[in-house]
């Protein structure tokens, strides 16, 4: 923890490297998923591609941890009532919000979902071994991973205990970068406020109770019913 120490340019710009780092680490650890949906493997070759897939998310985890401890304000804290009640109520504020920018998105860009939405329903598709990864992934590790790189990280190593809105703002928009399509051609503006609004809600628990198991478990809840829904339709079909 450096936080009695003014940081000077050199610390921003470390800091900022490790967490650009972090962002790649996490559209890296999906390209073993990729292999496995191109069904192109062996049986056997299926299987340890999707082990490494899980090593990765394990290794990218124990890193970002790594990046907290070391240039964040890393706590360890318990989950109350009133933070699962937060939760609940953070959840439902982002479902009504979703819901309209949704309907926004079908009629200013004819399309029913985020293109972040529409490649994770195309890998869940693929076959039986990438659902159970990735619904696995979406719904317990990349909560995991994303709050201690976007909260934990990114709010703690770059702005003060004392600091609300900036940090919020900027945890939301540096989160829906990388949810968007890499093509800036067919960037969308209103799938990019979706993601925003929903980091910048992730961001405000964060800020207000110092527990990044509250932002995690609000980035669970919102994957388990999104993944959930998406599989339930896949089985439908």
């Amino acid at each position: 923890m450096e936080e009695q120490r003014k940081l000077t340019l050199g610390d921003y710009f470390e800091r900022l490297m490790i967490f650009l780092g972090l962002i790649i680490l996490v559209g890296s650890v999906q390209l073993p998923l990729m292999f496995i949906a191109q069904g192109k493997l062996s049986a056997i070759a299926n299987y340890v591609v999707a082990a490494l897939y899980l090593l990765g998310f394990v290794i990218a985890i124990w890193l970002a941890q790594a990046a907290y401890r070391k240039y964040g304000r890393y706590q360890i804290q318990k989950i109350t009532w009133q933070n699962v009640k937060m939760i609940v109520i953070a959840w439902i504020a982002f479902l009504v919000i979703e819901l309209l920018l949704g309907n926004l998105n079908k009629l200013v860009y004819h399309v029913s979902q985020t293109d972040n939405n529409q490649e994770i329903q195309s890998l869940l598709s693929s076959n039986h071994l990438t659902l159970v990864l990735m619904g696995f992934t979406a719904i317990f590790c990349s909560p995991i991973l994303e709050e201690t790189i976007f909260r934990g990280y990114l709010i703690t190593a770059f702005f003060r205990s004392t600091s609300k809105w900036a940090p919020i703002i900027v945890s939301g928009i540096a989160f829906a970068l990388p949810h968007m399509d890499p093509n800036f051609a067919h960037f969308n503006v209103i799938s990019f406020l979706t993601y925003a609004i929903l980091g910048g809600i992730l961001g405000y628990l964060y800020v207000a109770t110092k527990n990044l198991k509250v932002s995690i478990g609000l980035h669970f809840l919102n994957n388990l019913i999104a993944v959930g829904g998406m599989i339930a339709m896949i089985f439908s079909v």
